[in-house]
């Protein structure tokens, strides 16, 4: 090889790990006590943890041992790959420690000890994750197939509004119907915009998972610095989501790496966007059903919406209030008993310890939601997934039925033109 390559080449490595690092920097602690010094023992996140429900953990030990210097103990013991991350411990901490921020950087620091692999934990033998990082790979395009945009949706490879799709399309090929959730999203989109959507084919995976579930901080970087170059290359000033995760990721995640992502992006869930247009006058809802049967639903609060947005942002308030004028014009809204921050998880973060245990909380989640109802919504695919197997499962739910945000409303939600009153239509 020639040697002015070799140097160029070596210089080049020498950069991207210089950069690499720069960004590890920004989401990794290497000390855990710098985040634990505010406890005080309280207690409160062991009795509010719920995993520890169904399996014995508990998070102010743990917190206690690593203050006392022996996070080695607590490293090697592979316990932190048990918890959930559902983040209901932060919910009630009066400190505000955030232990899923723990168990996510414990979980990086046992990644390089080699202490256990991940992907042990992993469900559907690690596929979807395998599939993210390949994505996370410098040279490798991903194309995926555009064949389930609605008819008459309005798309393109570039402008102003993006819609991401996330991996429903890769969910599609296990889980039945998962594309329903993008086609109804899209659908409600393109009616309510003028101009063409963007949908990209070279879309690559929030990272979501390999951040939160399997700590490889590596691939998240890589994954977040592609779908920035791909938002900036298409133009787009807004994000529109219809998953939590994707949401959560782009909201709170990325802006920790690219100090201006929120200054160029807006990004809203589609429950947002929904509501924004309602507010404007752009929306309304009406009820199909021909019956005067009354309809009734509930809700089941995603942990990224619920439990990981900062106290500020209101989107379970938004939905709520969509929610509640529903129930005037014919639909029943009842509420589980554990609701908003206190909702139960569905039991699997980030493809992580889908298992008997945490089979036990979808349990209890869908006797809390056949008590109230006979559809249950949710505006997470995961939640919807997970709650869907169950329910598969057990005759006594299959009465319930179980939709996204997106597909519950995409047959009651009518446009209203600028020049169009409310009344009129």
């Amino acid at each position: 090889m020639n040697p002015i390559t070799e140097i160029k080449e070596s210089k080049d490595i020498k950069q991207k790990e210089n950069e690499r690092d720069l960004y590890l920097r920004k989401i990794f602690d290497p000390d855990l006590t710098n985040l634990l010094k505010k406890c005080y023992q309280c207690a409160r996140c062991s009795g509010v943890c719920q995993i520890s429900k169904v399996q014995k953990f508990t998070p102010s030990r743990i917190i206690q041992m690593i203050l006392e210097g022996f996070e080695d103990e607590i490293i090697n013991s592979r316990v932190l790959w048990d918890c959930l991350m559902c983040n209901s411990c932060l919910q009630h901490c009066p400190k505000d420690i955030n232990f899923a921020d723990i168990v996510r950087i414990a979980r990086y620091k046992m990644k390089l000890k080699d202490i256990q692999n991940p992907n042990r934990s992993i469900a559907h033998k690690g596929i979807y994750s395998l599939m993210s990082e390949m994505m996370a790979q410098e040279n490798l395009t991903v194309e995926r197939p555009l064949d389930w945009i609605p008819n008459g949706c309005n798309t393109s490879d570039k402008g102003n509004i993006l819609y991401y799709v996330g991996c429903l399309p890769f969910f599609n090929y296990e889980f039945q119907d998962s594309l329903s959730i993008a086609k109804s999203t899209l659908k409600i989109i393109c009616q309510l915009e003028k101009e063409p959507i963007v949908v990209l084919k070279d879309e690559v995976c929030c990272g979501h998972d390999l951040y939160w579930g399997q700590a490889k901080f590596e691939s998240f970087i890589e994954l977040a610095k592609k779908n920035v170059n791909r938002f900036e290359n298409a133009g787009i000033t807004k994000i529109i989501t219809a998953c939590a995760e994707c949401y959560r990721t782009f909201k709170i995640d990325y802006p920790k790496l690219f100090e201006d992502f929120d200054v160029k992006f807006e990004v809203n869930h589609i429950i947002e966007y929904i509501y924004d247009k309602w507010k404007q006058g752009r929306v309304q809802f009406d009820n199909p059903n021909e019956s005067n049967d009354i309809i009734p639903f509930t809700y089941h609060d995603p942990c990224r919406l619920s439990r990981f947005l900062p106290k500020h942002n209101k989107i379970n308030e938004k939905v709520r209030e969509i929610f509640r004028y529903l129930k005037k014009i014919g639909f029943n809204f009842k509420e589980m008993e554990h609701n908003k921050e206190n909702s139960y998880c569905c039991g699997v973060n980030s493809w992580m310890n889908c298992n008997e245990k945490s089979k036990a909380l979808r349990y209890k989640r869908l006797l809390e939601a056949k008590a109230v109802g006979t559809k249950m919504i949710t505006s997470c695919p995961k939640c919807r997934m997970h709650l869907t197997c169950l329910r598969n499962d057990y005759d006594d739910f299959s009465s319930i039925d179980i939709l996204d945000f997106s597909e519950f409303l995409v047959d009651i939600i009518k446009v209203i033109e600028p020049n169009q009153s409310i009344e009129e239509k």
